[in-house]
């Protein structure tokens, strides 16, 4: 008895570690733009929403075409839906005990938005395991039969969920599994970068969002993923730019110190941090 409870204790304090890791992944993705087939908001500490644009069509430079998803266990039984009736009746059946509604309640104003689809990905303690529910465009996404019905506060069933107990799953491999699902066909980059987005970004911000976005591009380049190298190429792409853009600002706030507008490497390093 006394070793089972101990080996149940451990496994929480694991859980619950891995459950705080996600949340910090959760607080980084969360303050990113830039993104080509979606966006991502924070609400609150343990809720990030992520909006994947409807009827996006792949950028014309190349970096974005696309190919079929490899094996997954949320099939499209059409190119319009995400779940097909089996997957539905697998969803219902699989689980012995309930499942686990979201702690928040649906926005009505997410579900009368028709230009993306909205998913809440969560990492509530209670729960010890990250889940994704549905909030919008559930009649595009999700197919349902006579006998099949499935609730908006049910989760989704992923591949990614239901490994991240045991394998080394990320928010971005979750986040990849279902942008790849959304969309049709699927990106074979989920995470391509919206050029148009930084060269409209002042100097100053876009030396900052270039920055952490390569942050970012360089986690999810470190696991071994079939975009792997569509990501390396958008990495080198905003090292470029960023360092050209950093030469400018420096140039910049060097001159106007020299004038006697200030101290200009104070303010390249503040902006830098």
């Amino acid at each position: 008895m006394a070793a089972a409870y101990k080996g149940r204790e451990s496994l929480t304090q694991s859980e619950t570690a891995r459950l705080s890791t996600f949340l910090s992944e959760c607080l980084l993705v969360g303050t990113l733009k830039g993104f080509y087939y979606f966006e991502v908001y924070l609400r609150g500490r343990e809720e990030l929403l992520l909006h994947v644009y409807n009827d996006i069509k792949p950028p014309s430079n190349g970096f974005g075409s696309t190919t079929q998803p490899n094996s997954i266990s949320l099939a499209k039984s059409r190119p319009t839906n995400i779940l097909s009736t089996r997957t539905l009746r697998s969803l219902k059946l699989s689980s012995p005990r309930p499942t686990p509604p979201p702690l928040s309640p649906i926005d009505t104003e997410l579900e009368k938005d028709e230009s993306r689809a909205t998913f809440l990905i969560a990492g509530y303690p209670r729960y010890k395991c990250p889940y994704v529910w549905l909030r919008s465009d559930h009649k595009r996404l999700i197919q349902n039969s006579n006998d099949q019905k499935v609730e908006a506060n049910d989760p989704l069933k992923l591949s990614t969920i239901s490994a991240w107990r045991t394998d080394d799953i990320r928010l971005w491999d979750i986040m990849a599994e279902i942008i790849t699902l959304t969309l049709s066909p699927s990106p074979i980059n989920p995470f391509q970068i919206n050029h148009a987005y930084y060269e409209s970004l002042p100097l100053e911000e876009c030396v900052v969002a270039t920055g952490a976005m390569m942050d970012f591009l360089q986690r999810v380049y470190m696991k071994d993923t079939p975009y792997t190298d569509a990501v390396y190429a958008d990495i080198k792409h905003l090292q470029k730019l960023h360092f050209a853009l950093y030469d400018e600002l420096h140039s910049f706030l060097t001159e106007r110190q020299a004038t006697g507008g200030g101290n200009g490497q104070i303010a390249v390093e503040a902006t830098m941090q």
